[in-house]
């Protein structure tokens, strides 16, 4: 018999790393500014498995951009506070 695995949901993330691996904590934000969010899981994974993770996903929205002759967009009031740029991408 297989074993469903729980689902998550978290728009909001943390990424922290250390001489030992890296942690990705994913949170769900407060509806309202008055509420609190929550943290939902942590994902723990060495800097290796991180980093192909990464660059697994870049690829994988790489291609859906490709396929679907789209483009994700992401607001520079995003971008701007995290040092990120269209050209990084």
């Amino acid at each position: 018999m297989s074993e469903i695995l729980p689902e998550y949901y978290g728009e909001t993330y943390y990424i922290r790393t250390n001489p030992w691996g890296v942690s990705i904590t994913f949170a769900v934000a407060p509806p309202k500014d008055d509420v609190d969010g929550h943290d939902v899981c942590i994902v723990r994974l060495s800097h290796e498995a991180a980093k192909v993770l990464a660059m697994i996903i870049r690829k994988q929205l790489k291609n859906y951009e490709k396929d679907n002759n789209t483009l994700i967009a992401i607001p520079s009031e995003i971008m701007k506070p995290l040092d990120l740029s269209p050209s990084g991408w």
